[in-house]
């Protein structure tokens, strides 16, 4: 089909699903949360479409930029808000999922390469799992638990699992795929999306959820069913032991929950040598680290998703394109611009009467030595050599010069949140950049 006129079959459906709930919530059919899951829903069931009406990626991102912008309208102009954007914004919280949806509906859209299966496996996710949980959670969750975004109901999380399990296993299933190996990995991934969908903020499982279940889907199918299956037993543990540490109430629920999830991902995916450079900045930062001032407020999930997101991104990559770069490297950099920048603001508080330039030689040593170090255990100058390393790693200590330089107040910002988006932005650009030092 012509991309243009599927672009056209698309924008009028969307619009069509706009009008329509808008009419129903109107005549007293939907209350607002169901009046958003209704679109929720709606534009997933569209997006499946999309291996059959386009082959290539650019007609999807252009889609979804349009997206964006209208459904970023129907947030921000009133009378927009008052007419049909009520049927989006009519519920009272804070969330931008609406418009991340478009934007990992995109993303995994490219990385399936027009493969219908990866890309309908995380879109069916996205699109019927989440809407089963905040339904089912509001007509009959009685069992509560408190995230960053307020409550949720185990019953709803319950459908999450249940829901995302028969996403996943049903296409396995009418692919041909051996049945035991089809549930196994629904429930895998089910649980997963379960656990990503009770920590979520502010939307952004919207993305993070469809890019883990491409990473997984693309490599567990190429697994033996006991690698799956241990798989499982692991990602069972980690619950019920973060569970279990919840109710001693040592530290905040959602950040031990993501930061263990996390950690999960890189090795499921990745294997065992993914787990080295975050090792290494956890043993760090309890060890080797000052201790910040009683007062300073302790990490949330949202200093886990910062520090989290540059690895989730080499991670995928290496799914969706192994053994093409060596994208452990580029992960290890990010890692090590995040230990870099942490170090040294560990020492601002606890070292306050050194110098910003004494900071950042303290952080940026202790990154590159022992990040350094570690990647060159596991490479042995196979894929990376030692003119390649040493230059990536300049790039960490360039990129925290540069974190140094602009954070004003590195001890305790005004803007917590705003901070730890910064440091992943760099921490990115970090790797980036030492990645592209590799290519040269």
């Amino acid at each position: 089909m012509n991309p243009l006129a599927a672009i056209a079959i698309v924008l009028g459906a969307l619009g069509g699903l706009l009008a329509g709930v808008k009419v129903a919530q109107e005549g007293g059919m939907f209350g607002p949360e169901a009046a958003r899951k209704a679109v929720h829903v709606g534009m997933g069931m569209i997006c499946l479409m999309f291996p059959w009406l386009f082959t290539e990626a650019w007609p999807v991102w252009a889609l979804a930029g349009l997206a964006v912008v209208v459904l970023g309208a129907l947030r921000a102009v009133p009378v927009l808000m008052r007419g049909i954007g009520g049927v989006l914004h009519d519920v009272k919280r804070t969330s931008l999922g609406e418009m991340y949806f478009p934007l990992g509906v995109a993303v995994v859209f490219t990385l399936a390469r027009g493969d219908a299966l990866t890309f309908g496996v995380p879109v069916a996710l996205l699109t019927f799992a989440d809407a089963a949980g905040a339904l089912v959670g509001k007509r009959w969750g009685r069992r509560f638990y408190d995230t960053l975004e307020g409550r949720k109901s185990f019953e709803g999380s319950l459908a999450v699992g249940a829901v995302g399990l028969l996403c996943v296993a049903g296409p396995l299933l009418l692919a041909g795929h051996d049945w035991r190996a089809s549930l196994l990995i629904g429930a895998v991934i089910g649980l997963f999306g379960m656990i990503v969908e009770a920590i979520s903020w502010r939307g952004l499982d919207n993305v993070f959820l469809p890019l883990a279940a491409f990473a997984q889907i693309s490599i567990y199918l190429g697994l033996p069913l006991s690698a799956v299956g241990v798989r499982f037993v692991v990602l069972v543990a980690i619950t019920v032991a973060a569970w279990i540490w919840r109710r001693r109430g040592v530290v905040d629920d959602c950040a031990r929950l993501g930061g263990a999830l996390t950690l999960y991902f890189f090795w499921a995916v990745g294997g065992w040598p993914w787990l080295v450079a975050p090792v290494v900045l956890l043993a760090s930062y309890v060890r080797l680290m000052p201790a910040g001032p009683n007062g300073i407020p302790r990490h949330n999930l949202v200093a886990v998703i910062c520090v989290g997101s540059v690895g989730l991104v080499w991670t995928v990559a290496q799914a969706f394109a192994p053994g093409e770069q060596p994208w452990l490297w580029w992960f290890t950099l990010g890692v090590a611009a995040h230990q870099a920048m942490i170090a040294t603001v560990r020492y601002s508080q606890g070292r306050p009467g050194w110098s910003r330039v004494a900071w950042w030689m303290a952080g940026v040593a202790q990154a590159v030595v022992l990040q350094g170090a570690a990647f060159a255990l596991l490479d042995r100058g196979r894929m990376v050599s030692v003119v390649a390393m040493t230059a990536g790693l300049a790039c960490v200590a360039v990129a925290t010069a540069g974190f140094v330089a602009f954070e004003r107040n590195l001890q305790l910002p005004d803007d917590l949140t705003a901070r730890w988006w910064k440091q992943g932005a760099t921490a990115f650009v970090a790797s980036v950049a030492g990645g592209m030092i590799f290519l040269l």
